[in-house]
């Protein structure tokens, strides 16, 4: 059997440009000349060349990126329909013929060739001139700027057999101003679309950090690369114009996107904004996305398009939206639900008492090498348990562990009961407080142990990539959770697809990957009386509207979600009632009730 033949990028290129040229009939030779110093044509076509079309050239282009630039841009490929969608939005209906689109992070520019076929059907312009005036983009990776090129340049030379004479597509950091003055020659554009690249801060370069932080005000701490490009496309808009972009959703909630919300708030410049929720739009990658549209002139709502429903992910047009009033956003996180589900939200969290406020809810464990310090089901020898690392069996002291409880994985109080868990825990009590074991005394009390940690000490010290001093180099690699995740306590998992509340009666142990509950208020004490009420459909309710989605339709319950949810006054009679009933639906029944007595003037929305 004749072994396939292996092409390097280049070769790739010219292989599916040849082969869609001659499906067209038309010459690939000189046009594969304007492009390339050195052709590679080999007579053998890809499978399937005859049913080439541009979109398909751009998948296969976008889909073989350089992977150093692929890790660098957080880059993958856009589907149509997001495409099309961002581009009716942004481009259709625009009343100027000279329209200029911009996609200042255009990757192989599946946006850009889009916008060409719509330029041309508003304009009657021709392909060749739309090219050379109308459209712009820009990209760090040189050969996604050179696939740009070629892209737009087969759709003006297969409609009019014509080769644009100059491009505005151009290669460098976008988030560079010096680039963008020597670029863009403080040019305004009427449409900017795209789909920034998604990668948290501090993944990038050196030099990538230190020109967001130098040029860019939206970069509230552990920011987004995405972020930014929302202020530069706002920067570079006329105007008239519109601003399209397709990018996480995170920035509704998260400290990152906090002075981002507070600009498009208080300047009121969203005009739409289609949350995917749950939903995923990119093939084979987790990322949960919304599509926001921005203008410049001030408006009192925009429309909130919600998908909820697998059907309507490619047929946007089909759901109907619902203006949502920038007076109604807080200041803080932005919780975007329809107006019947605001005053759901208002009437559960304006019942008399906060969760947050008669509880602590605290964090777990976080040693950032739990392989390391967890025995997950450990064998007892005498005084001793076996941990098992790396392939090989240790010794460790029962005196230096604890029990600790995974609360990811909790679904009832059998759980907890029938845990065994430990974890190795080198702190000692001084004065009420748990402070780190000296090595000196960690070595001579707990010999097994030290050897144990030392053979583990280059894993230790690698954590946060090698960048932290710890205290020591044994110590849990976040001081989180030391003193504070003792005690009875209500434990609940990170993220849940059903409220998942699990009562601790363990005093002496600690817990990891969760929420601890820890009341301070009666009747609020008695861990099982509120278990009730956190486990109802209220809270079930509560947290589908306001908490983060995650695939599948597993809902967060962090701290920041929970701190909010609203427990009602109940009378003594409530109480007792509430104690002795386990019936949940008559539960669910009797907290529907006491909610809308105590939220005035509701109507019947649970």
């Amino acid at each position: 059997m004749k072994q396939a033949k292996l092409f390097n990028l280049e070769e790739f290129e010219q292989k599916i440009i040849k082969d869609y040229l001659i499906s067209k009939g038309l010459d690939y030779k000189s046009f594969l000349n304007r492009f390339y110093e050195r052709l590679r044509i080999e007579p053998l076509l890809f499978e399937g060349s005859d049913n080439l079309n541009i979109w398909e050239i751009i998948k296969r282009f976008e889909t073989t990126i350089d992977e150093k630039f692929k890790k660098l841009n957080g880059a993958f490929y856009t589907p149509y329909f997001i495409v099309d969608y961002i581009n009716r939005k942004v481009i259709l209906g625009q009343k100027n013929a000279e329209i200029k689109v911009l996609d200042p992070a255009c990757g192989s520019g599946i946006f850009l060739i889009d916008a060409l076929f719509k330029l041309q059907a508003i304009t009657r312009k021709t392909f060749k001139e739309l090219v050379e005036n109308n459209i712009y983009g820009l990209d760090i990776d040189p050969r996604a700027v050179k696939r740009t090129k070629i892209l737009l340049a087969l759709v003006s030379f297969e409609n009019e057999g014509k080769i644009p004479e100059r491009f505005n597509i151009y290669n460098g950091n976008s988030l560079n101003k010096n680039f963008l003055r020597q670029r863009l020659n403080n040019e305004r554009f009427l449409a900017i679309v795209g789909n920034p690249p998604y990668i948290r801060i501090q993944n990038l370069d050196k030099e990538t950090r230190e020109i967001i932080r130098r040029y860019w005000r939206f970069t509230t701490g552990d920011t987004d690369l995405f972020i930014p490009f929302f202020e530069l496309g706002i920067e570079l808009l006329e105007e008239e114009g519109r601003l399209g972009y397709i990018t996480p959703n995170s920035y509704f909630t998260t400290h990152a996107g906090k002075e981002l919300r507070r600009f498009l708030q208080a300047n009121r410049l969203i005009e739409e904004i289609v949350d995917f929720g749950h939903y995923q739009v990119f093939p084979g990658i987790t990322t949960y996305t919304a599509i926001t549209i921005i203008s410049k002139k001030k408006k009192e709502r925009f429309l909130l398009k919600k998908v909820e429903k697998e059907a309507t992910i490619k047929n946007l047009d089909w759901i109907k939206g619902e203006g949502v009033p920038f007076n109604d956003l807080s200041f803080g996180k932005w919780i975007l639900v329809k107006r019947d589900e605001r005053r759901l939200i208002e009437l559960i969290e304006n019942a008399p008492d906060k969760l947050g406020d008669v509880a602590d809810i605290r964090v777990g464990l976080a040693t950032l090498s739990d392989k390391v310090y967890i025995i997950e089901n450990p064998e007892e020898r005498g005084s001793f348990l076996v941990q098992i690392f790396d392939g090989r069996e240790f010794l460790i002291e029962k005196e230096i562990t604890k029990e600790i409880i995974k609360a990811s994985i909790l679904k009832s109080e059998r759980d907890i009961l029938e845990n065994r868990r430990r974890i190795i825990f080198p702190y000692k009590k001084v004065n009420g407080r748990f402070v780190i074991i000296s090595e000196g005394e960690l070595k001579s009390r707990f010999p097994k142990t030290y050897q144990y940690l030392l053979f583990c000490k280059e894993w230790l010290l690698s954590r946060d990539k090698g960048g932290k001093e710890y205290e020591t180099w044994y110590a849990f690699g976040r001081t989180q959770g030391i003193n504070t995740t003792f005690g009875r306590k209500i434990l609940t998992p990170p993220m849940a697809l059903e409220p998942t509340f699990v009562v601790c009666e363990k005093e002496e142990a600690t817990f990891y990957s969760g929420y601890g509950i820890y009341p301070k208020i009666s009747p609020f004490t008695d861990l099982y009386f509120l278990k009730k009420i956190l486990m109802s459909q209220i809270m079930k309710i509560y947290i589908g509207l306001t908490a983060k989605s995650y695939q599948g339709g597993w809902k967060s319950y962090a701290k920041s979600f929970l701190k909010n949810f609203g427990l009602p006054k109940l009378t003594p009679e409530q109480v007792l009632f509430l104690k002795k009933t386990n019936d949940k639906k008559m539960i669910d029944e009797f907290l529907k009730k006491v909610y809308y007595e105590q939220g005035r003037n509701t109507r019947r929305l649970l």
